[in-house]
C-alpha cells in the first residue's frame, strides 16, 4: 500500500485539514525514533510547499540519496494514512469493525480465544448497526472457525445457531450483491447508449432491467437492499424518459435516509445523490413547486450537517446543491437573480477544482453560460462556453458537448457576429460527427443556424417563426423531450418570435404549464 509516487504524496497532505495535520505530528512524536524524525521533517517541507516542486525537496534535504529519498516517502505515505485511520475510527463504522475484527485475529494468534470471541461478538453488534452484511459474514465465519477448533464452553447450540445466522446473512448479502449489480448494470446501459430514442430501444431496456431484476419481499429487505434497488429503479426510469416514475422513486430513496438518521451518518453521499435526482427530475418535470421545495428542504439539511463532512461530502454537496441553485434559474426564468448567485459557484469551482471530475465543471459552465445568454448578457455566456470547449474529456458527455455549440450559435447570434457564422456551423457539424444517434432538435437546430446564415437580417423573423413551428411539432414527440432538456432553445426562439426577453417566455410558459 505505502506509496512514492510524490503527486499522491503532496495531494494527500494538501488534503489534510488543521486538526489532521496536528494529530500527526503528535502521532510521529510518539513513535519517535531518527528514520521517524525525517519523515517528519519531510512532511512539514511539504506542508509548505505552495506549490508541488519534487526536486526543490530532494535538493533540501542533505545526505540523502535517491533510493532512501523514495522510501522516505514511501515511510511518510505510510504514517500518514495510519495516523489518519486513527482519527476516523471513531467516525466511520466499517473501519471500527475491521479493528476489533483485526484485534480479535492477533489475541486468537496468542492462543486467547476467549478473549477474540468476545471481542467478535462485539464488532458484530456494532456492525448490525450499519447493515454491513460483508463485515458480519467474516466475523460468523471467524467464529465458526474458533468454536470448531476449541472447546468453548458456549454451549452445544452455539455452531448450530452460527450456521443458520451464517446462512441468513449470505442470503442478504446475495440479495444485496444482486441488487448492487443491477444498479450499476442500468447505469451502464444508459452511460453506453443515453435515452432511449425508439419503442425498439424501449423493449430492449424494459427486457434488460427486468431480466436482472432479482425477486424480492420489500418489507424484509435490509437498509442496504432497499437503497441499491430504489437506486436501479432511478436509472431505470430515468433511462426511458419517464420522469415521473423517476422523481418517485428519488423520493423513496431519500426518504429512507431521513427515516434512518444512523445511516445518514453512514453514507450522507448517498442520501445528497438522492437529493440531487429529485431535483432533477422536478425539473424535468417542469415541476417549479416540488423543485423549490425540495431543494430548500436539502440547502436546510446541508447547512445542519456541514460541520460534520469530510471533504469529500462537503464537495459532493457543493456539486448538487450549487447545481439546484443555477437549475432554479432556468426553471423560474428569474436569470437576473441567477446572475448574483454565479460568482459564489465560480469561487468552489477555483477551490475544488483539482478534485471535481471536468464533465461536472462543464455542467456548471454550460449552465452559467445559459444563465448569462437568458439575461441577455451573450459576451459572458461566450466566454464561458470557450472555457467549456477548453476542457479536453475526449467522448465523455458528448452530448453536451453538442448543445454547446448550438447555445454558442445562439450566443453569436445575439451578438450579431454575422460573419462568424458559417466558420461556427461547421465547427458545430464536425462535433456532431462524433455521435451516431443526433436528436432531431440537434439536426433542425443547424438546418435553421445554415438558413439565417443565407439570409439577411430582414428575412430572420419569418425563419424564426418557421423554426417555432418546427421545434412545437418536435416537442410532441417523446423520444425528443431529453433535447429540450438539456437546451431550451425553443424559449430562446419564442423570445424573438414574440420581442420578448427570454425570462418572460419562460415565466409565461410556467404560468400556462
Amino acid at each position: 500500500m505505502p506509496i512514492s509516487n510524490y503527486n499522491e504524496l503532496f495531494g494527500l497532505v494538501k488534503s489534510m485539514t488543521k486538526a489532521e495535520k496536528r494529530n500527526f505530528n503528535l502521532y510521529a512524536k510518539r513513535i519517535g525514533g531518527d528514520e521517524n524524525m525525517k519523515f517528519l521533517q519531510l512532511f512539514d517541507v511539504i506542508d509548505k510547499q505552495k506549490q508541488e516542486n519534487e526536486e526543490a525537496i530532494f535538493t533540501g534535504l542533505e545526505h540523502i540519496g535517491k533510493q532512501q529519498f523514495s522510501n522516505l516517502k514511501r515511510h511518510l505515505y505510510k504514517q500518514l494514512v495510519t495516523s489518519l485511520r486513527l482519527i476516523h475510527i471513531s467516525k466511520d463504522t466499517s473501519i471500527e469493525v475491521r479493528e476489533h475484527i483485526d484485534f480479535a485475529k492477533i489475541l486468537y494468534g496468542k492462543g486467547l480465544f476467549h478473549q477474540s470471541l468476545k471481542i467478535l461478538t462485539r464488532a458484530k453488534r456494532i456492525a448490525e448497526t450499519s447493515d454491513l452484511d460483508l463485515l458480519i459474514l467474516e466475523i460468523l465465519e471467524f467464529q465458526k472457525l474458533i468454536e470448531a477448533r476449541h472447546i468453548t464452553r458456549t454451549g452445544a447450540l452455539k455452531n448450530v445457531e452460527l450456521i443458520t445466522e451464517a446462512e441468513n446473512r449470505f442470503t442478504s448479502v446475495h440479495s444485496e450483491v444482486r441488487l448492487s449489480n443491477l444498479k450499476i448494470l442500468i447505469h451502464g446501459w444508459y452511460i453506453r447508449n443515453g435515452h432511449i430514442q425508439s419503442e425498439e430501444d424501449y423493449d430492449t431496456v424494459k427486457e434488460f432491467f427486468e431480466k436482472n431484476l432479482p425477486n424480492y419481499d420489500l418489507d424484509s429487505l435490509s437498509f442496504q437492499e432497499k437503497v441499491f434497488l430504489y437506486q436501479s429503479y432511478v436509472w431505470y426510469y430515468y433511462t426511458i424518459l419517464d420522469f415521473k416514475q423517476c422523481f418517485e422513486y428519488s423520493i423513496k430513496w431519500v426518504e429512507l435516509f431521513k427515516k434512518n438518521e444512523h445511516f445518514q451518518k453512514w453514507d450522507v453521499d448517498l442520501m445528497m445523490r438522492g437529493y440531487f435526482y429529485i431535483l432533477t427530475t422536478a425539473y424535468y418535470n417542469r415541476d417549479k413547486a416540488s423543485f423549490e421545495k425540495y431543494l430548500e428542504e436539502f440547502e436546510k439539511f446541508r447547512k445542519s450537517k456541514y460541520h460534520t463532512f469530510n471533504e469529500n461530502s462537503r464537495i459532493f454537496s457543493f456539486i448538487y446543491v450549487h447545481n439546484g441553485r443555477l437549475t432554479r434559474f432556468g426553471l423560474s426564468g428569474e436569470f437576473e437573480d441567477g446572475l448574483k448567485v454565479i460568482p459564489k459557484t465560480l469561487r468552489r469551482i477555483k477551490r475544488y477544482e483539482n478534485k471535481i471530475d471536468p464533465h461536472r465543471i462543464i455542467v456548471f459552465y454550460f449552465k452559467i453560460a445559459w444563465i448569462y445568454l437568458a439575461a441577455g448578457k451573450a459576451g459572458k455566456s461566450v466566454n464561458y462556453l470557450n472555457k467549456l470547449f477548453q476542457i479536453e474529456i475526449g467522448f465523455l458527455r458528448i452530448d453536451l458537448q453538442i448543445y454547446s455549440q448550438i447555445l454558442f450559435l445562439m450566443a453569436h447570434y445575439d451578438l450579431e457576429n454575422y460573419d462568424l457564422m458559417k466558420y461556427l456551423i461547421q465547427r458545430a457539424e464536425s462535433s456532431f460527427g462524433k455521435i451516431k444517434n443526433r436528436s432531431k432538435l440537434q439536426e433542425e437546430s443547424i438546418k435553421f443556424f445554415k438558413k439565417i446564415n443565407r439570409k439577411g437580417k430582414s428575412d430572420h423573423i419569418d425563419l424564426f417563426i418557421e423554426f417555432s413551428n418546427e421545434l412545437q411539432l418536435l416537442q410532441r414527440d417523446q423520444y425528443e423531450k431529453r433535447a429540450f432538456l438539456y437546451l431550451d432553445i425553443f424559449s430562446w426562439v419564442q423570445s424573438k418570435v414574440l420581442r420578448k426577453t427570454v425570462s418572460e417566455v419562460v415565466k409565461s410558459q410556467i404560468k400556462n404549464h
